[in-house]
């Protein structure tokens, strides 16, 4: 293949899921949660076609000069991938806390939090100490460190494989509570997808989620930063998340 053609495709491949190579290097192998909804990542058929996740991974390897790939795993595997540089090198919109070993964490860069959803059915809680006892929406293999320590043995957490499932829940009765987090309930919400009526949320954390470099990753923890703070600086990043807004 001539150069002048294989620089076309490479431009085209931008486009699409995955971002071809640019350079001779590797592509960076980018990790998505299979668990986590819009805004925050689009999968279909075990490729990642929109979202928070994806725009920013895109940005990211064209300002490293490197090709993309993703990988959906589920969240179990993320730690693990990461630590062994397994076919993986970075996942982003993450916190330290949620995953354990020595990964390479970038600038916070990303404002978030959970909210506990109450159905109207309930009684609004004041504070998280008052559904004590009362099962809860959760989604299996994420951590809610804030409202298990508030509750305790008094946390029923109530699994199921995603956010969908768990507000199907609460339309059903099941649970009169589901913990989301804020961007993925606010997304829903000024979409008119949340299927059941309920309280205004309460606030159960805030954060500002980072990105978490392989230890194996070909690419060195300053030049992340450099980009993400790129992003920050020319207003990439405001606009990938106003897009979503």
């Amino acid at each position: 293949m001539d150069r002048t053609r294989r620089r076309l495709l490479l431009a085209l491949g931008c486009a699409g899921p995955a971002v071809a190579a640019a350079a001779d290097a590797p592509p960076l192998v980018v990790l998505i949660d299979s668990a986590v909804p819009m805004p925050q990542a689009l999968i279909r058929d075990g490729q990642v076609l929109d979202g928070l996740q994806h725009d920013i991974a895109i940005d990211i390897a064209r300002r490293l000069g490197r090709g993309l790939r993703f990988r959906v795993v589920p969240r179990r595997r993320v730690g693990p991938l990461l630590l062994a540089g397994d076919e993986a090198d970075l996942i982003c919109t993450y916190l330290p806390a949620w995953l354990s070993g020595p990964l390479r964490w970038s600038r916070p860069f990303l404002d978030d939090g959970e909210l506990l959803v109450t159905a109207r059915r309930r009684p609004a809680p004041a504070r998280l100490q008052d559904v004590a006892g009362q099962r809860i929406g959760t989604i299996a293999g994420f951590e809610y460190a804030e409202v298990a320590a508030a509750l305790g043995a008094g946390f029923l957490r109530d699994d199921g494989p995603g956010l969908e499932s768990s507000l199907r829940k609460l339309a059903l009765e099941r649970v009169d509570h589901v913990l989301v987090g804020r961007a993925s309930f606010d997304y829903l919400l000024r979409r008119g997808e949340v299927p059941v009526a309920v309280h205004p949320p309460l606030a159960v954390a805030r954060w500002r989620t980072a990105c978490a470099l392989s230890p194996q990753a070909g690419v060195a923890l300053a030049e992340l930063d450099a980009a993400l703070a790129a992003m920050q600086a020319d207003g990439s990043l405001a606009r990938i998340v106003d897009r979503y807004r």
